[in-house]
């Protein structure tokens, strides 16, 4: 059901846009869309929300993929014993990073802030990485062990 309100706001609207050249809008609309673009790849790279995202992933491989893996790989003990190790080391680097992330928001002056936060974003690309390897490694560990088993 429409009211009165809504007519009278969409006639309004069309008669602002009558107003605006035709060879404008793909322009704005252009504009719009990058603007976007750009918010969306600052906000995806900004070093807490790749803080969060890369504790989700210690989480999944924690949870799922090391429980499996000393489920089944006690033949290669070795190579499991040395992705764990790597993977409590990284996880112990997350979470110094995470202090360091909740220090740098008290800090005094935006150039300490931005060279903080910047190192920060350093040092969490290099562990997602090493999260993806370790993750990597204890899959081919645990296929190897299948493999074995058939």
């Amino acid at each position: 059901m429409c009211n009165a309100s809504d007519i009278l706001q969409s006639s309004v609207l069309f008669w602002t846009l009558s107003f605006i050249p035709a060879t404008i809008l793909p322009y704005l609309a252009l504009g719009l869309l990058s603007t976007s673009f750009i918010i969306y790849g600052l906000r995806y790279s900004c070093p807490a929300v790749t803080l969060d995202r890369l504790e989700n992933t210690i989480t999944a491989v924690e949870d799922s993929i090391l429980i499996h893996a000393k489920a089944k790989c006690m033949r290669d003990y070795l190579a499991l014993v040395e992705a764990e190790t790597r993977f409590l080391r990284t996880k112990l680097a997350v979470s110094r990073l995470h202090s360091r992330l909740l220090e740098a928001r008290s800090m005094s002056g935006w150039k300490n802030y931005l060279r903080a936060i910047l190192t920060i974003s350093r040092a969490l690309a290099m562990l997602e990485r090493e999260v993806r390897d370790i993750q990597t490694s204890l899959l081919v560990l645990i296929e190897a062990a299948q493999q074995e088993s058939i």
